[in-house]
């Protein structure tokens, strides 16, 4: 008797555990931060997209990067304008924004129009690469789970996130973020010599 009342209690125990469990996790902003990603991609493009480039595609291939670069700055000081208001303005978690988490995602979605303009002046495998990452960009942004591109993000759905794990999110997208727009300089200048 009282080893069956023993068996029930922790067979009722297990079946609570991944309920407990779920309920934990869902107090975590779900963020995938694709700032490295993005600046992986940059340094692939600024090591390799200029190449096989002929005179003939150089003008076009440097539009659309001066565009995704535009794009990538718009993006990047947007981000550092709000993170900077939310540490000035000690706001706390837990109130939404809307409107500038949907202007994230419209600079955010220029970000990925502009990597497609120059994925197809591309070869194969930065194509491949560029596509890639704009899928999973794609699906973070607009997919059926609700997932944010970094913590800012997830804090103007408000999510329950820290100021220390804000602050951090803020300095490393920041840099890469920067990173990539040099990277981007740095081809252009190089594609600026060839059509000489």
């Amino acid at each position: 008797m009282i080893f069956s009342k023993l068996c029930a209690a922790l067979a009722f125990a297990c079946l609570l555990a991944p309920s407990v469990n779920v309920a934990a996790q869902s107090n975590e902003a779900p963020v995938t931060d694709i700032t490295m990603d993005l600046q992986e991609w940059a340094r692939h493009l600024n090591s390799d997209a200029d190449k096989n480039l002929s005179r003939e595609k150089a003008p076009e291939l440097n539009r659309y990067l001066e565009a995704l670069k535009m794009s990538l700055e718009d993006y990047m000081k947007t981000r550092k304008r709000l993170s900077d208001s939310l540490f000035r303005n000690n706001v706390a978690p837990g109130k939404k924004d809307i409107y500038h988490l949907e202007v994230l995602k419209e600079q955010m979605s220029a970000v990925m129009a502009g990597m497609r303009g120059v994925t197809d002046l591309t070869g194969r495998e930065l194509q491949e690469e560029g596509d890639k990452l704009n899928n999973r960009i794609y699906d973070i942004l607009y997919g059926e789970q609700t997932h944010f591109l970094s913590y800012l993000e997830a804090f103007l759905a408000g999510m329950d996130v820290t100021k220390k794990d804000l602050a951090l999110d803020g300095s490393t997208c920041y840099q890469r973020l920067r990173e990539c727009i040099n990277l981007i300089s740095n081809l252009q200048g190089r594609i600026n010599k060839k059509m000489k």
